[in-house]
């Protein structure tokens, strides 16, 4: 399974974004192989939730770490319970979360 995580910055020490269609970054993590990959979000420029919503139907990404629902039943969205962290805190909370 894959996680997206919306961030501020490419690396798992950035700064969590709790903003979806606000963030800078998309960390893509792989649960399975614990190995991630940063991209800058389509959405970035524009702050369009369709574009970003969009993209990520594009890519076959369910599963969305961020700060709020984003309107779109097709996802599975975690909203962790600590905002002001980094990707690797949420990324943590999140997969222990799926583990329950």
């Amino acid at each position: 399974m894959k996680l997206v995580v919306t961030a501020d910055g490419g690396f798992m020490t950035s700064k969590f974004c709790p903003n979806f269609e606000e963030a800078e970054y998309l960390i893509v993590y792989d649960v399975e192989d614990k190995f991630y990959g940063a991209r800058k979000s389509p959405s970035f420029q524009t702050k369009d939730r369709a574009i970003l919503i969009d993209f990520l139907k594009k890519t076959f990404m369910t599963h969305i770490v961020t700060g709020k629902e984003v309107g779109d039943s097709r996802f599975s969205v975690y909203i962790p319970k600590k905002l002001d962290a980094t990707v690797e805190e949420v990324l943590e909370e999140s997969i222990a979360a799926l583990r329950r």
